[in-house]
Protein backbone atom coordinates (compact mmCIF):
# COMPACT_ATOMS: atom_id res chain seq x y z
CA UNK A 1 0.00 0.00 0.00
CA UNK A 2 2.65 2.44 0.48
CA UNK A 3 2.82 3.11 -3.41
CA UNK A 4 -0.93 3.61 -3.52
CA UNK A 5 -1.44 8.05 -3.91
CA UNK A 6 -2.92 9.38 -1.26
CA UNK A 7 -5.92 11.55 -1.35
CA UNK A 8 -6.08 14.83 0.80
CA UNK A 9 -8.81 17.10 1.00
CA UNK A 10 -8.21 20.38 2.10
CA UNK A 11 -10.65 22.42 3.75
CA UNK A 12 -10.49 26.41 2.06
CA UNK A 13 -12.06 29.29 2.53
CA UNK A 14 -9.62 32.08 1.63
CA UNK A 15 -9.08 32.93 5.30
CA UNK A 16 -4.94 33.10 6.26
CA UNK A 17 -5.71 29.98 8.45
CA UNK A 18 -6.79 28.18 5.34
CA UNK A 19 -3.60 29.97 3.57
CA UNK A 20 -1.36 28.70 6.33
CA UNK A 21 -2.88 25.27 5.71
CA UNK A 22 -2.34 24.51 2.56
CA UNK A 23 1.40 25.79 2.92
CA UNK A 24 2.03 23.44 5.52
CA UNK A 25 0.29 20.37 3.59
CA UNK A 26 1.77 21.52 1.42
CA UNK A 27 5.33 20.81 2.99
CA UNK A 28 3.62 17.37 5.24
CA UNK A 29 2.58 15.94 1.63
CA UNK A 30 4.66 17.06 -1.14
CA UNK A 31 2.84 15.76 -4.39
CA UNK A 32 -0.35 14.62 -2.37
CA UNK A 33 -3.60 14.17 -4.52
CA UNK A 34 -5.41 17.53 -3.61
CA UNK A 35 -9.08 18.36 -3.71
CA UNK A 36 -9.56 21.63 -2.35
CA UNK A 37 -13.27 22.15 -1.20
CA UNK A 38 -15.43 25.48 -0.30
CA UNK A 39 -18.59 24.95 0.81
CA UNK A 40 -21.03 27.29 -0.23
CA UNK A 41 -24.75 27.87 1.51
CA UNK A 42 -27.66 28.39 -1.01
CA UNK A 43 -29.93 31.84 -0.41
CA UNK A 44 -32.82 30.19 -0.39
CA UNK A 45 -31.87 28.32 2.91
CA UNK A 46 -30.44 31.72 4.20
CA UNK A 47 -34.05 32.77 3.42
CA UNK A 48 -35.02 30.00 5.42
CA UNK A 49 -33.77 30.66 8.68
CA UNK A 50 -34.27 35.09 8.28
CA UNK A 51 -38.00 34.63 7.06
CA UNK A 52 -37.92 38.25 7.11
CA UNK A 53 -35.67 38.44 4.06
CA UNK A 54 -38.11 36.47 2.03
CA UNK A 55 -40.47 39.33 0.59
CA UNK A 56 -37.58 41.09 -0.33
CA UNK A 57 -35.56 38.25 -2.61
CA UNK A 58 -38.59 36.78 -5.19
CA UNK A 59 -37.51 35.92 -8.22
CA UNK A 60 -33.89 37.10 -7.56
CA UNK A 61 -32.99 34.35 -5.62
CA UNK A 62 -31.77 31.72 -8.45
CA UNK A 63 -29.11 34.76 -9.52
CA UNK A 64 -28.07 35.38 -6.34
CA UNK A 65 -27.61 31.15 -6.19
CA UNK A 66 -25.72 31.64 -9.04
CA UNK A 67 -23.33 34.47 -7.86
CA UNK A 68 -22.48 32.69 -4.62
CA UNK A 69 -21.81 29.34 -6.86
CA UNK A 70 -19.32 31.86 -9.02
CA UNK A 71 -17.84 32.77 -5.69
CA UNK A 72 -17.36 29.18 -4.17
CA UNK A 73 -15.51 28.50 -7.57
CA UNK A 74 -13.70 31.17 -7.28
CA UNK A 75 -12.42 30.67 -4.18
CA UNK A 76 -11.73 26.96 -4.88
CA UNK A 77 -9.54 27.71 -7.74
CA UNK A 78 -7.46 29.96 -5.94
CA UNK A 79 -7.13 27.20 -3.27
CA UNK A 80 -6.16 25.43 -5.39
CA UNK A 81 -3.33 27.44 -7.03
CA UNK A 82 -1.87 28.28 -3.25
CA UNK A 83 -2.04 24.12 -3.06
CA UNK A 84 -0.13 23.93 -6.34
CA UNK A 85 2.62 26.69 -5.94
CA UNK A 86 2.63 24.72 -2.50
CA UNK A 87 3.77 21.62 -4.21
CA UNK A 88 0.40 19.70 -4.23
CA UNK A 89 -1.41 18.09 -7.14
CA UNK A 90 -4.67 19.90 -6.32
CA UNK A 91 -7.89 20.10 -8.07
CA UNK A 92 -11.28 22.28 -6.89
CA UNK A 93 -14.67 21.08 -5.46
CA UNK A 94 -17.36 22.87 -3.85
CA UNK A 95 -20.09 22.05 -1.62
CA UNK A 96 -23.52 23.03 -1.05
CA UNK A 97 -24.54 23.34 2.26
CA UNK A 98 -27.12 21.13 3.42
CA UNK A 99 -27.44 21.25 6.86
CA UNK A 100 -23.45 22.17 8.61
CA UNK A 101 -20.43 22.75 7.08
CA UNK A 102 -18.69 20.10 8.46
CA UNK A 103 -20.84 17.62 7.44
CA UNK A 104 -20.76 18.68 3.82
CA UNK A 105 -17.20 18.33 4.52
CA UNK A 106 -17.10 14.83 5.68
CA UNK A 107 -20.12 13.60 2.55
CA UNK A 108 -16.95 14.89 0.22
CA UNK A 109 -14.90 13.45 2.24
CA UNK A 110 -16.20 9.69 2.25
CA UNK A 111 -17.10 10.46 -1.76
CA UNK A 112 -13.54 10.76 -2.79
CA UNK A 113 -12.30 8.54 0.29
CA UNK A 114 -10.34 10.92 1.46
CA UNK A 115 -7.28 9.71 3.22
CA UNK A 116 -6.82 12.66 5.69
CA UNK A 117 -9.01 15.82 5.88
CA UNK A 118 -7.13 18.92 6.49
CA UNK A 119 -8.41 22.24 8.39
CA UNK A 120 -6.83 25.03 9.67
CA UNK A 121 -7.64 26.38 13.36
CA UNK A 122 -8.79 29.87 14.22
CA UNK A 123 -6.29 28.99 17.48
CA UNK A 124 -9.00 28.69 20.12
CA UNK A 125 -8.75 26.19 22.87
CA UNK A 126 -10.73 24.95 25.27
CA UNK A 127 -14.45 26.12 26.01
CA UNK A 128 -13.90 29.02 23.66
CA UNK A 129 -13.25 26.33 20.99
CA UNK A 130 -16.57 24.49 21.43
CA UNK A 131 -18.83 28.03 21.94
CA UNK A 132 -17.20 29.42 18.35
CA UNK A 133 -18.36 25.60 17.04
CA UNK A 134 -15.34 25.50 14.91
CA UNK A 135 -14.87 23.29 12.05
CA UNK A 136 -11.84 21.82 13.37
CA UNK A 137 -13.37 20.76 16.31
CA UNK A 138 -16.64 19.67 14.20
CA UNK A 139 -14.57 17.18 12.12
CA UNK A 140 -12.37 16.10 14.74
CA UNK A 141 -15.37 14.83 16.69
CA UNK A 142 -17.30 13.34 14.15
CA UNK A 143 -14.95 12.01 11.61
CA UNK A 144 -13.60 8.53 11.13
CA UNK A 145 -10.77 9.82 9.07
CA UNK A 146 -7.63 11.31 10.51
CA UNK A 147 -8.03 15.34 10.75
CA UNK A 148 -5.13 17.40 10.65
CA UNK A 149 -6.17 20.66 12.48
CA UNK A 150 -3.04 23.19 11.85
CA UNK A 151 -2.86 25.92 14.20
CA UNK A 152 -2.65 29.51 13.06
CA UNK A 153 0.80 30.51 12.99
CA UNK A 154 2.13 32.37 16.15
CA UNK A 155 2.65 36.41 15.69
CA UNK A 156 6.10 37.42 15.74
CA UNK A 157 6.14 39.91 18.62
CA UNK A 158 10.06 40.36 18.00
CA UNK A 159 9.11 43.59 15.09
Amino acid sequence: MPDEPRTILLCFDGSSQAEHATEVAGTLFPGARTFVVYVWEPVERIIARYAALAPFMGEEVGQADAGIAAEADRVAAAGVELAARAGLDASARTAELQTTVWEAVLAVADELHANVIVTGTRSLSGLREVIANTLSHHLIQHSTRPVLAIPSPVADDAG
